[in-house]
């Protein structure tokens, strides 16, 4: 038996990276997967490593920066495989630019992604996992929303809220 046998798990901004080995790391344990990203031909690749493990996966394309891709992968989860264990909050994006070169546009999508996205991903896996009695939302933060890093004013506060957002959420 594996340690996730029976879990059902969403992964956003899973198509690449950390968010790849994540949800290859679960479904390796045995999780039913719903993956994430706004790449297609790579999300698809993913999906196919995933089901190669023998593990049902969905895929959801799409930017968590939109409310309908969020609610699409909570109600993907809930649907197909009947609840949503764990939310892995992990899409986000970078533009870096120092404050003074910064757009409007800079700022508005790095926040749109890393910060609002997850906001709606955790509310509408609340709701799921408060009708089924619970779960578990992960946040994948960063250092720079404690400390900064030169040239990421956006990114900064997009992970810094998204810390908000962990330790307020109930």
């Amino acid at each position: 038996m594996a340690r996730l046998d029976g879990k059902r798990i969403v992964i956003t901004g899973s198509s690449r990276s950390l968010g790849r080995e994540f949800a290859l790391a679960c479904a390796a344990e045995g999780a039913s997967i719903v993956i994430n990203g706004t790449n297609e031909g790579a999300l698809a690749a993913v999906e196919e490593e995933i089901r190669e493990l023998g593990v049902p996966v969905r895929a959801v394309p799409g930017s968590v920066a939109q409310t309908s891709v969020c609610e699409a992968l909570v109600s993907t989860c809930v649907d197909e495989f009947g609840g949503i264990d764990v939310l892995v909050n992990n899409a986000g994006i970078v533009r870096d630019r120092t404050l003074l070169k910064m757009t409007d546009e800079d700022f508005d999508e790095v926040i749109a992604v890393d910060l609002r996205g997850p906001f709606v991903c955790t509310r509408e896996a609340a709701r799921a996992m408060r009708e089924q009695g619970g779960g578990h939302i992960i946040q994948i933060t960063s250092a720079s929303g404690l400390v900064g890093n030169f040239g990421q004013t956006n990114y900064a506060a997009a992970k810094a809220g998204l810390m908000g957002i962990m330790y307020t959420a109930v």
